[in-house]
């Protein structure tokens, strides 16, 4: 379904507390139905969209990147999407904010359509023996996946910390500002030298361009 794997620095020594805490990519932990209505007439084979976690594995936002082609099953899919939980990717006893694609499928039958000029009886369908045209990307703004960030060498305090990372349109930061505090000076001094210095791309929907954005990064320190 979706992978998301952070580096760490491989040149010196890993930090004897790490034991504690093994490495985890951001995993489903629930899953819902699309309850698509009836009567829905989508032009392609999936609504696909993006979803923003936080770092307690919520979803603080999810995007349609690609239509389904008909607005019942897009919101029915949306719905959907917005009751799965996650338990977010951890390393070095550090969650982290993250991004996953979702894609939900249009029932086969769905697609299919009246023969013309059908001598079969009333109501008879075909299947589609092809996939229908391409989905329409639906650009916005970019959404941002943490590539890697640097462990600290001791376990720091516990708390939440919320950075913005601005970054240019090839994803490197330009500045990185605390935009909310864990209630520790040092905590929060940390995140913000990892976050300035963290590996970022975008995930952006097929053909859709990249462009400076800001990124509100979270990291819970345990």
């Amino acid at each position: 379904m979706f992978a998301l794997l952070l580096s760490t620095l491989v040149a010196q020594a890993a930090p004897a507390y790490l034991a504690a805490c093994p490495a985890q990519e951001a995993k489903v932990l629930f899953t819902a139905p699309v309850l698509a209505p009836d009567g829905i007439h989508p032009t392609n084979r999936r609504a696909r969209f993006f979803l923003d976690l936080g770092s307690d594995g919520r979803i603080r936002h999810v995007g349609l990147v690609e239509s389904s082609g008909d607005s019942a099953f897009d919101s029915a899919a949306l719905d959907a999407a917005q009751h799965f939980r996650f338990a977010p990717p951890t390393q070095g006893c550090i969650s982290t904010s993250s991004v996953v694609p979702e894609d939900f499928n249009v029932p086969l039958l769905a697609l299919a359509r009246p023969v013309p000029g059908s001598s079969g009886a009333p109501g008879t369908m075909t299947l589609p023996t092809a996939p229908p045209a391409s989905a329409v990307a639906i650009c916005g703004p970019p959404f941002v996946q943490l590539k890697g960030i640097d462990v600290p060498d001791a376990r720091q305090p516990p708390g939440t910390v919320e950075v913005d990372v601005a970054l240019d349109a090839s994803a490197h930061v330009t500045s990185a500002k605390l935009a909310k505090s864990s209630g520790n000076p040092k905590t929060d001094a940390v995140a913000v030298a990892s976050a300035k210095d963290a590996g970022y791309g975008f995930l952006l929907a097929t053909g859709c361009p990249a462009k400076a954005t800001t990124y509100r990064l979270e990291l819970t320190y345990h």
